[in-house]
């Protein structure tokens, strides 16, 4: 369920997690604002986290079930190379394999294996989602992986996160990482856009159907 104090910003961020494939999503294009600027808001304030609802907890314990056993399926990515020029980009496709579980505490275990034929590589992700001390977090069950919930219910979970990275004496980047799961009948799309300094950087699509 949406918590109802929450509804208010659906509209907001409901243009932000879309289906996309190579570096459109809906318009979006590389080196545009993030939706948080778009918004009038402050980028790099610190998220707003709180607990999950009884509700929204059951919820997700039924979606994460759902989604237990193994998958097979196609990402589709982009990469923004240049920090002028929103038409210098790179795509990429890859399939995947993946196997999901679900621990006895309710949180949740993708491990995927990747193979692009362009670039003629293979790569692994791991990504987990936890939901055991009433709040989701990602890869991290402390603070480091809390997130800002934008909606939460039977078949969708969407949120941001902010992260900052060191790169030496020239400072660090700000990060801005919004993520979406949507499951639909014998299948799940997973959506992640990175912004790094307030601009789209990189995208990517994961589809998946039963393997």
């Amino acid at each position: 369920m949406i918590a109802p104090w929450k509804k208010y910003r659906l509209g907001f961020w409901g243009n932000v997690f879309c289906l996309f494939t190579a570096s459109i999503c809906f318009g979006a294009q590389c080196l545009s604002l993030s939706p948080t600027l778009r918004g009038a808001k402050n980028a790099y304030a610190p998220i707003t986290v709180r607990e999950l609802t009884p509700g929204e907890q059951e919820g997700l314990g039924r979606l994460f079930r759902s989604l237990a056993g193994t998958w097979q399926g196609r990402a589709d990515s982009f990469f923004c190379r240049s920090a002028e020029d929103p038409a210098d980009v790179e795509n990429d496709q890859e399939i995947m394999h993946a196997k999901v579980s679900v621990d006895y505490y309710g949180n949740w275990y993708m491990s995927a294996d990747f193979y692009s034929a362009g670039k003629k590589a293979g790569r692994q992700e791991m990504l987990t989602l936890y939901q055991n001390n009433r709040k989701l977090r990602i890869d991290h069950d402390t603070g480091v992986g809390d997130v800002e919930l934008i909606e939460v219910s039977d078949t969708t979970i969407a949120f941001l996160y902010r992260r900052f990275l060191s790169i030496g004496r020239s400072g660090s980047s700000r990060r801005e990482h919004f993520f979406t799961l949507k499951a639909a009948g014998g299948s799940f799309t997973i959506e992640q856009l990175l912004y790094i300094q307030g601009k789209l950087s990189s995208g990517q699509t994961w589809r998946f159907e039963r393997g």
